[in-house]
């Protein structure tokens, strides 16, 4: 059921640019502002897309059922 099936999002934040001689990982969270507008951004991209490709099959899905309705009840103009 699209209205109440509910997805969960896992963000994972990984950098080689850090060192990590005296500094830990506490304190890659000073910027965080930024971090989290990228995310932000990667997930509306992400959802844009599902979107579009959920539209795409529900309209493919729609006019199969309509091409089935017609040759159901007027047969000869499918052909």
């Amino acid at each position: 059921n699209q209205n109440s099936d509910k997805v969960g999002v896992f963000v994972s934040l990984v950098s080689t640019k850090i060192p990590f001689k005296g500094a830990g990982k506490e304190y890659i969270g000073d910027d965080v502002a930024e971090m989290v507008a990228a995310v932000k951004h990667a997930i509306q991209q992400c959802c844009l897309q599902l979107k579009t490709k959920i539209a795409r099959a529900q309209a493919a899905r729609e006019q199969k059922q309509r091409k089935r309705n017609l040759q159901k009840y007027i047969p000869d103009c499918c052909n």
